[in-house]
């Protein structure tokens, strides 16, 4: 589904980013997996990943909140590819805390690690992509930016934000032959998750058909699709991953 297409993830080193990196090389796309920060186990795994599918994975580190970072990465996957054909704007933080509470920095750099990022990451491969004619964005969201709840005023419109500009991307970018799109994870196994209220957790379960939490290997499902060839009159959407809650609960 993705041979030979260079593809740029971010967020890689776990959860739904290590997922999706897991997929693209299993469907031979050159990736480059990006994280933070670099460790052994990354490293290993990015190995045996590659020898495993026999497809390149570059490991890639740098803070996506860091403006400077980010463009020197960039820079380096175009020095060296000369093209990028999907980018996977995954990285993101959470924070579960009532407003009034909640300092002003806190939601600053919510906004700026979930939302601002993305669009800065979207710039600058959208250039690569113009250039091609073709590429495909894909803005991890979350279903918490479609709906309030106690406590999310700071994730909650990080995402919402993510949601709009997907549109907007989308808009603007189709003459070129991009495609922009978004997924909406709801209750996932990630480390993310594992931090939120016990309470909010089996509240969400018990409101979701399928009664049970999600993987992240069904969000990369997503992400592998909108990334695809089969996905090639899609763009502007959004695809909500949460077992049936949002559209079938009334969440």
């Amino acid at each position: 589904m993705l041979n030979g297409k260079i593809a740029v993830i971010t967020g890689a080193n776990r959860g739904i980013g290590w997922a999706t990196v897991q997929k693209f090389a299993q469907h031979h796309a050159c990736v480059w997996a990006c994280a933070r920060r670099q460790t052994d186990a990354f490293e290993k795994n990015i190995k045996e990943l590659s020898g495993k599918y026999a497809t390149e994975i570059y490991p890639l580190y740098f803070d996506v909140a860091d403006a400077d970072a980010v463009k020197k990465a960039i820079k380096t996957i175009g020095d060296k590819q000369k093209r990028i054909d999907i980018l996977v704007n995954n990285a993101g933080i959470s924070v579960e805390q009532l407003f009034p509470m909640t300092a002003i920095k806190t939601i600053e750099d919510c906004m700026h690690t979930n939302f601002m990022s993305q669009v800065q990451l979207a710039q600058l491969v959208s250039r690569y992509m113009m250039r091609n004619k073709a590429g495909a964005i894909i803005n991890v969201a979350s279903v918490a930016g479609m709906e309030a709840e106690e406590g999310g005023l700071a994730y909650g419109s990080s995402k919402a934000a993510v949601l709009f500009s997907t549109q907007t991307m989308a808009l603007e970018l189709g003459k070129y032959g991009i495609r922009v799109n978004a997924v909406s994870p709801g209750f996932i196994d990630t480390d993310m998750w594992h931090a939120r209220s016990d309470a909010l957790k089996e509240k969400i379960l018990q409101e979701t058909p399928l009664k049970r939490q999600g993987a992240p290997e069904e969000v990369a499902n997503a992400i592998l699709f909108l990334a695809s060839d089969m996905a090639s009159f899609i763009t502007g959407q959004n695809i909500v991953v949460d077992g049936g809650r949002k559209s079938l609960s009334g969440g």
